[in-house]
């Protein structure tokens, strides 16, 4: 249990990484600018990936502030004058505390069994007044739109077999769903979160994020080659539609 799904794959995870930064960036960067980031902030970006969140703020808080960007992998990672990148396992390493104005972690407690655990490692390595930004998924209510009775019977079917081995591996599906009462019971304040579903059309973002994930643990899938063919060639027809995850955020203040 608590294993990273996605973390023991032969192929690149840049295809995922491309996927979600396409489809999260945006909204993160308007989320995080709410909150005033500016010149001087010191900033630490859990779960760094492909970097995109980490490059960002180290321009915005140019060129005095500085962030810390870490993951267990950060081979995609990069430093820079005012960028540290840091080798760390968020679960089990030590975070310094009372250290940092804006700690942001996207799709990363979603996989951790000891999320609640973690939420409040992270809390602790804020410096008073300091905002903590969780970016989440919901992964319950994605539903198909449009697509054939057969293909859309085949979409839900690789859906529900990638859940169960999210959940097998430690994954809280709904985790989306409670971050903002998370956040609360770790004593946050000015709480407050985001909730939104969106049509993923083949060939976008999310249907290739949907693809991108389904390729990195195409051999647990029960599907035989011709189906996970189709598949994937249906989340690149613009004649796919389905309803996205749940994407949520949410903000607190120490």
């Amino acid at each position: 249990m608590g294993k990273y799904l996605f973390g023991d794959s032969g192929e690149s995870l840049d295809p995922k990484f491309d996927a979600l930064s396409s489809l999260l960036d945006a909204g993160t960067f308007a989320r995080v600018e709410q909150l005033g980031v500016a010149d001087g902030w010191r900033c630490l970006e859990v779960g760094g990936g492909g970097g995109s969140v980490a490059n960002w703020l180290a321009d915005v808080v140019a060129p005095s502030g500085h962030v810390t960007v870490t993951d267990i992998d950060i081979t995609r990672l990069e430093e820079r004058d005012n960028v540290t990148v840091l080798e760390h396992d968020v679960a089990s390493n030590v975070l310094p505390g009372n250290a940092f104005d804006l700690v942001h972690a996207r799709l990363v407690l979603f996989h951790l069994p000891q999320r609640d655990a973690v939420l409040r490692k992270l809390r602790d390595s804020l410096r008073p007044g300091g905002w903590l930004v969780l970016d989440e998924f919901d992964c319950l209510p994605l539903e198909v739109l449009s697509a054939a009775p057969d293909d859309a019977k085949l979409i839900m079917r690789v859906k529900n077999a990638l859940l169960t081995l999210l959940e097998h591996a430690g994954a809280e599906l709904a985790w989306g769903a409670r971050i903002e009462r998370a956040l609360l019971d770790a004593g946050l304040h000015d709480v407050s979160g985001s909730r939104e579903v969106r049509e993923w059309q083949g060939g976008s973002a999310g249907c290739r994020l949907l693809a991108a994930t389904a390729r990195l643990v195409r051999a647990r899938l029960p599907l035989t080659d011709d189906e996970f063919d189709r598949y994937l060639e249906l989340m690149s027809l613009p004649e796919t539609v389905v309803s996205s995850y749940a994407m949520c955020s949410a903000q607190g203040r120490r």
